[in-house]
């Protein structure tokens, strides 16, 4: 997955670009990064609750498959949409209340931490 949190500056992160540098080396993205990138372009509340909730769930796709391919970092970041869409973003959109009942609104809090968990448990388990 190409990554915004590499970008061609020689910051220290992703392959070197020195030339002083013997070996290529690749410094993995800290959370900080991760995170940071997770929250870029991820939230516009003119657009429809039903649009979020599919964002979400495309995101999770998307950390699924990621994982197969062993990217981590990408998982992670989608991962951390689809929590933050469900988590913060979802419950301060205007049609939250009129839309979904309690029963809805408590199962996306519970589905979010529940694929989090899957995350961890599928990184911890591959290393």
């Amino acid at each position: 997955m190409s990554s915004s949190v590499y970008p061609q500056q020689n910051n220290g992160a992703g392959p070197s670009t020195s030339r002083s540098s013997r070996n290529n080396f690749y410094r993995p993205a800290t959370i900080a990064e991760l995170a940071a990138q997770a929250q870029e372009n991820l939230w516009d509340p003119s657009k429809g609750l039903k649009h979020w909730l599919r964002t979400a769930e495309k995101a999770r796709r998307t950390a699924e498959t990621l994982i197969q391919a062993h990217d981590y970092e990408g998982a992670f970041v989608e991962y951390a949409k689809a929590a933050t869409i469900v988590l913060e973003k979802l419950p301060t959109h205007r049609e939250y209340q009129t839309l979904l009942n309690a029963d809805q609104r408590s199962n996306l809090g519970m589905v979010s931490a529940f694929y989090l968990a899957i995350f961890i448990c599928c990184v911890s388990s591959s290393r």
